[in-house]
C-alpha cells in the first residue's frame, strides 16, 4: 500500500499561515476600535441631547400656563432624571438658577462642571446647557438649546456645526 506523502504532511497550519491571520486580526482591530471609541462617544451625547429637550419641553410647558420661562422652583421647571447622567446641566439666571450637577463623579466634572456661562434667562427667552468631558481630552463638551428649540454643541466655547 502506498501512503500518501501529502496527506500525512497536512495536519495543521504553518507558522506562515498563523502569523498572517493574526496580522490580519490586528489589521481589523487596528481600523474597529477608533471607530468603536467614535460611536460610544456618540450615544454618550444622545444623553445631553434627550436631556436638554426634557428641559426644553418643561419650560414650554410652564410658559403655556405662567407667560414666563422663569419657574418658581427653579431653572429646570420640575423637570428631573432618575439616571445617573454624563453630563451636568443648567438652566436658569440668578436667584432663579439651578444647576444639576451629574451624578456619575469623575475627574473631569471639576474640569467641565456645570459652566453657567452659556445659561441665560428672562421672563420670554432662555437657554440651558450641559456640560461634560467625556473622551477623557482637555476639550469639555457643551450642548445648548434655547427658547427656540435651537440644539446647539459647542466644545470650550466654539460652536461646532
Amino acid at each position: 500500500m502506498k501512503t500518501d506523502i501529502k496527506t500525512s504532511l497536512s495536519r495543521g497550519f504553518t507558522l506562515i499561515e498563523l502569523m498572517i491571520v493574526v496580522a490580519i486580526i490586528g489589521i481589523l482591530a487596528a481600523i474597529a476600535i477608533p471607530n468603536f471609541a467614535k460611536f460610544q462617544a456618540r450615544a454618550k451625547m444622545a444623553e445631553a441631547k434627550a436631556n436638554l429637550k426634557g428641559i426644553y419641553t418643561a419650560k414650554q410647558s410652564h410658559f403655556a400656563e405662567a407667560d414666563s420661562f422663569q419657574c418658581p422652583n427653579g431653572g429646570f421647571c420640575d423637570w428631573s432624571t432618575s439616571a445617573k447622567t454624563r453630563y451636568s446641566y443648567a438652566a436658569g439666571t440668578g436667584d432663579n438658577q439651578r444647576t444639576k450637577l451629574a451624578a456619575v463623579a469623575t475627574q473631569d466634572d471639576a474640569i467641565c462642571g456645570a459652566d453657567t456661562s452659556l445659561v441665560a434667562e428672562t421672563s420670554r427667552t432662555f437657554t440651558a446647557s450641559a456640560n461634560g468631558n467625556l473622551d477623557s481630552d482637555d476639550a469639555c463638551d457643551h450642548w445648548t438649546i434655547s427658547d427656540s428649540g435651537e440644539l446647539q454643541h459647542h466644545t470650550d466655547d466654539i460652536l461646532v456645526d
